[in-house]
Order: structure tokens, then sequence, then C-alpha cells
């Protein structure tokens, strides 16, 4: 963690990751009261001391997604194809990569075993493996030292240590996964990088080129919001870097589609305008993109502007629509057109839109 001294001799540590805060957030605002699951999401800064690499820096940014209460794998499934979506969605070709590394019984009896088989290593670990092998070995099957990697190679597998309850909720995760058509690659050897997952952990992998770079991940936490103090809540979640992403995005050289414009509102002298604009803030509430110009004069001129930003209505309001609370609908493909009064303006286009 990056930690500091102020002026004042106060040591300060800035926030390194989200989901304790996230959780402490829950617990103190008496959100365990809320209709489960309780969905929360964040975007902000985080910040690393660890020495930077390729897409990671001291300060880097993340958008990520936190789910309480709900303890069933489809929630598992959710989370890990939400952030598969967003990722797709964008154009990021990625895989998966998935593990569990079971309940807490579990991994105290794989914990034994890792420390067995890495005992004859230990002067061939360097010092950060050595305390990891003392607290949480399974820390060291996510070492990035290549020799480290070699001595990872035949360790043994945690999913070899699973108790039948454990291994029947993975299989079924897999399996929905499958069904989603989401593609996974099982990782043994992938158990992210902090102490409180149980069970699921998974990684967003770009599948770009040889790199294979990991954009994200996350896993499942349900003992971390009573260890915070709060009641025993079943939780997961995950979170993206959003300098990863821009560098996926920057290599696939994405072009960002416009949202089509949907409306343009054409006023018809000085006295409309005030009318119009009522109307086109009406829209915009509606959720509607609407846009308009009203410093042009002219009928002509403010159409040919809705015609080259491709609307598909105007909504055309004139000195006798404005006096009698109507306006005018045209659809700019066919030519067509009728009026409708002031309280179905909206309506009517939202329908016309949906059809």
């Amino acid at each position: 963690m990056y930690t500091l001294q102020d002026k004042s001799n106060n040591s300060l540590t800035l926030k390194p990751e989200s989901t304790a805060g996230v959780v402490r957030a829950y617990i103190e605002n008496g959100m365990a009261s809320l209709p489960k699951p309780v969905n929360l999401y964040y975007i902000e800064p985080h910040f690393r001391y660890e020495r930077p690499q390729s897409g990671r820096y001291r300060q880097h940014h993340q958008m990520g997604l936190e789910i309480f209460g709900d303890p069933y794998p489809s929630c598992d499934v959710h989370a890990i194809c939400l952030g598969s979506r967003v990722l797709g969605n964008l154009g990021i070709k990625h895989t998966v990569a998935i593990n569990s590394i079971g309940s807490a019984e579990d991994r105290n009896r794989y914990l034994e075993v890792l420390r067995k088989y890495f005992e004859p290593y230990k002067s061939d670990l360097p010092e950060i493996n050595l305390s990891q092998l003392e607290h949480n070995p399974l820390r060291i099957l996510d070492t990035k030292d290549e020799k480290v990697k070699r001595i990872v190679e035949d360790a043994p597998h945690i999913l070899d240590y699973l108790d039948k309850d454990s291994s029947s909720r993975f299989h079924n995760i897999l399996e929905m996964l499958e069904g989603c058509g989401v593609g996974y690659e099982l990782n043994t050897r992938l158990v992210r990088g902090l102490d409180y997952y149980n069970d699921t952990v998974f990684e967003y992998i770009s599948a770009r080129d040889e790199a294979r770079d990991s954009l994200g991940g996350g896993g499942r936490y349900d003992g971390l919001v009573s260890e915070m103090g709060g009641v025993a809540t079943p939780a997961l979640g995950f979170g993206i870097g959003m300098e990863r992403i821009k560098m996926e995005l920057d290599a696939i050289k994405y072009i960002p589609k416009e949202e089509k414009l949907e409306v343009f509102v054409v006023a018809i002298g000085k006295e409309a305008s005030g009318y119009a604009e009522i109307i086109r803030e009406k829209l915009l509430d509606a959720g509607i993109r609407v846009d308009a110009n009203f410093t042009k004069k002219s009928i002509s001129d403010q159409l040919a502007i809705a015609a080259s930003k491709e609307a598909i209505y105007a909504v055309i309001v004139g000195a006798r629509e404005a006096q009698q609370k109507e306006a005018i609908i045209k659809d700019m493909h066919s030519g067509n057109q009728h009026t409708e009064g002031q309280d179905s303006i909206v309506s009517s286009l939202l329908k016309a839109l949906k059809g």
C-alpha cells in the first residue's frame, strides 16, 4: 500500500482498493435492512505502491460492482457475465479465467499441503514468498517471478481439496457459464491478490495478443461483512481497470458509436422559441435524444440541420402552435406530419420511437 506521513507526522494510507470501503458504507448506512440483493457500483481512483507494470499506475482507476445478500451460484454467474458483457460491448476480446478456492475449511486443509510442498524450496524463494509461506501460501501461486513460477507448476491443485459442497457449487457455476455462452478457462493457480475471498475467484483476461494481460477480476467474499462488524452477509463483486480498458480500446482503434439523434425541435419566430424550449426540456426529461438550433430563423434552415444530423422526427412550433399549445410532428424519413396537443407530444413521440 502507499503509506506516507503528512506535515503533522500523521501516517496516511491511500486507498488500495474499493471493496472494503463499499462494505464499510454498506454497514454504516444500514443497507443490511434493504431488500436483498443490494447492488452497488463505484468508479474511483486507487493507489498501489508496488512497481508499476504495463497498464498499471501508482494512481489508477477502477469501475466495480458489489452484490450483497445473494448466496446462490446464479449470483456469481450474473456478476461474471455482467463484466464480460461490458468488455464485449466495447469490442474487447477476452476470456474469463476462473477457479474456486473453496470454503475456509477447504483452504485450511490445502494450506497445510502447500506449506509441506514449498518447504524444500525455501532456499529458492524470495523474501516476499517466504513471508507468504508463513502467513498465506496461496499468494505464492499468484507469483510473477519466473523462477518461482517453475516451482509452482508442480504444486498441488486446490480443486483436489474441495469438499463435496464446494466442488458441486463450482461445477454448477461452470455449467451455467457454458449455458450463457461465456468463454472461460480453468486456472487452478488463480487466487486473486486479496485475502478475503472464498469459493469463486475470476479474472477477465485480454485475448488480443500473447500478453494476456488481466483487465480486472473479483470473486466471492462471504465473510468480509461480518469481519468488519456487520451481520454475516454473502457477497461478491469485481473491479475492472479503466486504464487497462483504454489500452485495449487504443489497440483496436475503437471508435465510439454515436447515439442517433431522435428529435430536432424547430421554432419559427421569436415568439415560438419559448414554447419550443419547454417542449425540448420535456422531451429530454423523458429520455429522448433531442437537439435544436433556435438561432436559425427560417424553418428551412432548421429542417436542413435536422436532416444533416439524421434526426428521426422534427417537432415544429410556430406562432399559431405556440398560441394553441400544440406542435407539428414531422417524420423526417417519409415527410408525413401531424399535429399533437401539448399533453400528448411526449407520449406520441415515445410510442413512435419505440415502434
